[in-house]
């Protein structure tokens, strides 16, 4: 069903049972600003690129270069419930799936999410994650069209999948010796609230901000592919060091960071500062390498217009890896950032 006649009573999409139930009040909150064709939240009717939405066997999406992305969160793996609401947790867990499509300055189309979760706690634990769900697409503009949902023993499990369209994607691929490496906003912050978490205190409301409401930078993104010849990108959700490895990888350069210039969240004590925002992960800020001179000028206008600082922090060079300047040592892009087989136990 994609559209509904004007004074039609609109057919449900799904049958009844407990389970769809679920899914039903789900997609009711998280697609609650009124751009649906069913009164259950379940169809999306002519919603940007969307033309059917959930309900269906699966969505039904425009063609063209559609971008998609998947991103897991897991209980006590990226979150713990004496950290997070249930309601920040869906908030996060769609951010850090978008923070991919920023990555390739592409536009959020659509949205899909599987969830598994104890079915004595389902209804309140997704009436939860469906406010915060619902706040995260609201800044996206993007509809949630379908997913999965299922019982488990626990723990709560989110798998978030995100549609974007880019007519050109920009890479990790793309850089050259010589280009500047800029990052976006500040960094260390979301590391910095789970070290404070994890002694068994509470972070600052700066910390835990950039933790539980990490930004898709999409707009900034966008405005930089468009204005600053981005050659390549890469959002920061493993740490600076080792995202930065994967674009030198990508692109055949080796990138070289000056710790002096690095943006650290200005809440992080002095001495903690600096190696959480080089290594700590989940800032989801964009870092690009772009032609020299072209970025500087604009920092000024980028500024104002999205509220937070371009900054530079090295350059590439020929070459491979990621070297640290004054630390002498190279990297080949995999220590520094985070890597979750490299965990005995514990929480991010």
């Amino acid at each position: 069903m994609t559209a509904v006649a004007d004074g039609a009573e609109p057919r449900p999409m799904m049958g009844s049972g407990a389970e769809f139930d679920l899914i039903r009040k789900l997609l009711a909150r998280a697609n609650s600003d009124g751009r649906t064709g069913a009164r259950d939240g379940s169809s999306v009717v002519e919603w940007g690129g969307v033309r059917l939405g959930a309900g269906d066997d699966a969505a039904v999406v425009e063609g063209g270069r559609l971008v998609v992305s998947s991103d897991l969160t897991v209980e006590d793996v990226h979150f713990r419930r004496s950290w997070v609401t249930f309601a920040e947790v869906g908030e996060r867990a769609v951010t850090a799936a978008a923070s991919d499509l920023a990555a390739m300055a592409a536009s959020p189309v659509a949205v899909l999410i599987s969830l598994a979760v104890a079915p004595d706690e389902a209804e309140a634990v997704l009436s939860e994650l469906g406010d915060g769900i619902g706040a995260a697409l609201g800044r996206l503009g993007a509809p949630l069209v379908g997913g999965d949902l299922s019982a488990s023993p626990g723990p709560v499990f989110i798998d978030v999948t995100v549609l974007g369209a880019s007519e050109e994607p920009v890479k990790r691929s793309g850089a050259h010796a010589g280009d500047e490496l800029w990052v976006t906003g500040v960094l260390g912050g979301s590391a910095g609230a789970v070290r404070v978490w994890r002694a068994g205190d509470e972070p600052t409301p700066g910390l835990r901000e950039s933790f539980v409401r990490p930004t898709a930078r999409i707009g900034e993104a966008l405005w930089l592919a468009d204005q600053v010849r981005v050659r390549a990108m890469i959002d920061l959700s493993d740490g600076l060091v080792g995202d930065v490895g994967h674009l030198a990888a990508a692109s055949g350069v080796r990138v070289v960071i000056d710790p002096r210039l690095v943006p650290v969240h200005p809440e992080l004590a002095d001495g903690d500062g600096l190696p959480l925002a080089m290594s700590g992960g989940e800032d989801y800020e964009i870092c690009f390498a772009a032609p020299p001179g072209v970025t500087g000028p604009r920092t000024d206008e980028f500024r104002e217009r999205f509220g937070i600082d371009l900054t530079r922090v090295g350059h590439l060079e020929e070459g491979s890896g990621v070297e640290i300047a004054g630390a002498n040592d190279a990297r080949d892009g995999g220590p520094g950032g985070f890597d979750h087989f490299s965990l005995r136990k514990g929480s991010r």
